[in-house]
């Protein structure tokens, strides 16, 4: 493929394309973009979504919505200083420029998106749906038949490998209904950027099968499912990306994993899971001086404040909240230097590794990533959450899927599995007839049903399954 071009990575068409009677005169597509995205009740659910702690009482600890909010934050910042740099070492003609501001309301957008399609219960959420699929496509049937015999080889990796990047996609494109059928109605350049994993199911498939280190880390995981593959190739063809990724979403990617593993650590902290030594340890053992002498600075600062202040000031957690805030933003404009030093290979599609871990403060950062998974993901509060989010999500899935199996068939369906289908959202349902009128087969219409039990599930809050759990379990 050839070279990327900035006026395409950012491109404001829309799919179907619209057209505008007259120009814009208050705001861009792209800032049109972000009403829709923050006006819409898929956005409005990330509340009460899992960030790392489910169903937390604390009002400090963060949601699904203030980390996208976090990493919208962060993304806009990187494009900012990216497209600086650009600009001032000119390695564009004046051609072929980014235009700053589009840059930074692409990711702006695109940071509140990026995990609009997650389940429940965070990504155990995912692992849940994954794992209910591999058992039950074996056990379930259809008219006899097993669904493992009666969906197409994409269709069971689709469900076995359930990712919220691709049902991020699925809501935006049709789920969410604005206007018509077309979901949010978004920008290419803004849908395109959060397609993490720019491959289908049976690639990735593929992929897992070479030795790891052959591995390409673009085909990691699904970007989207065999019923958006139409709008997976738009979207590409608008952009001019093709088979790689958007060059945003590299940085969407760092800001991403920059706004989790600093607030988690905050957030961790906050909980009692790790002290300040610990946190100066895993720095020491990352060969960080810098950072070392930064935290310790933090502590006698924090140690000052609690001499001079007329309120209580713990001096450990002021080092440590202190520290993280402005490592965090240190390791923004690394990052920010890591785009430009591959600057020609991420605009050539031939960049597959992570910013931040070519960044000069990847040893640090995936440092503190390992430390957060032992302190504070694995703990067993955490533990208890996520398996009792697994009760929940199988439960549901084994009603719902038996209640849509004889769904919109020739079988008759019982009064119980009637009551099943009535509790579905209606914008699930319409979509499922939707697509439903463009498959020609009974197994295409079987996939588009289970996708339809996972469009519910996969939409709903925590505390919403969890009540709704309860209430069909009488408790």
């Amino acid at each position: 493929m050839g070279r990327l071009q900035w006026d395409l990575i950012t491109s404001e068409e829309r799919i179907p394309s619209r057209k505008t009677k007259e120009a814009h005169r208050y705001r861009s597509e792209i800032e049109s973009d972000y009403h829709r995205i923050i006006r819409s009740a898929s956005y409005r659910r990330l509340q009460d979504k899992t960030q790392v702690f489910p169903l937390d009482h604390s009002d400090f600890v963060r949601t699904r919505l203030t980390h996208s909010m976090e990493v919208s934050s962060l993304a806009k910042l990187m494009g900012k200083q990216v497209c600086n740099v650009i600009l001032e070492k000119q390695l564009e003609d004046e051609e072929h420029q980014p235009d700053t501001i589009k840059v930074m309301e692409t990711l702006n957008c695109a940071g509140l998106l990026h995990d609009i399609g997650n389940p429940p219960f965070g990504h155990f959420g995912e692992f849940s749906i994954r794992d209910w699929f591999k058992k039950n496509l074996d056990i379930k049937e259809f008219k006899g038949r097993k669904l493992r015999n009666i969906l197409d080889p994409q269709q069971i990796a689709d469900l076995e490998n359930f990712e919220g990047n691709a049902q991020a996609l699925r809501i935006i494109t049709k789920l969410h209904r604005l206007i018509g059928k077309n979901g949010m109605h978004l920008t290419s350049a803004v849908m395109d950027t959060i397609i993490k994993y720019p491959c289908d199911s049976l690639t990735m498939m593929k992929e897992k099968q070479k030795p790891k280190h052959e591995r390409n880390l673009l085909k990691k995981k699904i970007g989207y499912f065999q019923n958006e593959q139409e709008q997976f190739a738009m979207i590409k063809n608008n952009t001019g990306t093709r088979n790689t990724r958007n060059p945003l979403c590299f940085l969407l990617e760092a800001a991403d994993d920059l706004a989790y593993t600093f607030a988690d650590l905050e957030d961790g902290y906050n909980k009692g899971l790790y002290t300040y030594q610990d946190l100066l340890d895993v720095v020491i053992k990352a060969g960080d001086e810098k950072g070392k002498a930064l935290l310790e600075k933090e502590l006698e600062n924090g140690i000052q404040e609690q001499i001079g202040s007329k309120t209580s000031v713990d001096p450990y957690k002021y080092a440590v909240f202190s520290w993280l805030t402005k490592k965090q933003l240190y390791s923004v404009s690394r990052v920010s230097d890591a785009f430009i030093l591959h600057y020609d290979e991420i605009m050539n599609g031939e960049f597959f590794d992570e910013l931040n871990t070519e960044s000069s403060e990847g040893k640090l950062i995936n440092a503190l990533k390992e430390f957060a998974y032992r302190r504070i993901y694995c703990h067993s509060s955490i533990l208890k959450l996520e398996l009792m989010g697994n009760e929940i999500l199988s439960f549901l899935l084994d009603r719902f899927v038996d209640a849509l199996l004889p769904y919109d068939t020739d079988i008759e369906i019982t009064e119980i599995q009637k009551k099943y289908i009535d509790l579905l959202s209606q914008n699930y349902l319409e979509q499922y007839h939707e697509t439903a009128k463009t498959v020609k087969s009974e197994e295409d219409k079987v996939y588009a049903r289970l996708l339809l039990a996972t469009d519910f599930i996969a939409g709903m809050t925590d505390s919403y399954a969890k009540r709704l759990y309860q209430e069909l379990r009488g408790i």
